[in-house]
Order: structure tokens, then C-alpha cells, then sequence
């Protein structure tokens, strides 16, 4: 990769989420073989993947309570 490109992406920072470690362990051992490398990967995946559905329905919900859905 060039310096360039490398210079113009943005640094992500990251929060770490608590969750039980036993879950985190039976979470890890599921994933084995499937391609994520780690179970925070496959979270991130999940998170992605579903939350614009979650604002969608907070968007619907917004404008049926302002009058605009039925």
C-alpha cells in the first residue's frame, strides 16, 4: 500500500464492550473453522449487518408517531 492511501484512511478507534466470559469462550469455540478470526470479528459482522435494520424501524416508529405512517 503507499504512503498516500495509507496517510488518507482514517485511524479507527475501538470501546470495549463487556460481555460474560463464558460466552465470549462458547462464542469462540463456534466459530472455529468458520473464517472470523476472532469472536470480536464476528460481532462487529453482526453489528453491521443489523443495525441499520434497528434504524429503520426507530425511523418508522418516529414518523408514525409524528403522524406520517399509519
Amino acid at each position: 500500500m503507499c504512503a498516500s492511501k495509507a496517510s488518507r484512511k482514517r485511524k479507527i478507534e475501538y470501546v470495549n464492550i463487556p460481555i460474560p466470559r463464558p460466552l465470549y469462550e462458547r462464542l469462540a469455540k463456534a466459530l472455529e473453522g468458520s473464517g472470523y478470526r476472532s469472536p470480536t470479528e464476528y460481532i462487529i459482522f453482526l453489528i453491521r449487518k443489523h443495525l441499520p435494520d434497528l434504524e429503520s424501524e426507530d425511523v418508522k416508529r418516529r414518523l408514525k408517531a409524528l403522524g406520517y405512517l399509519p
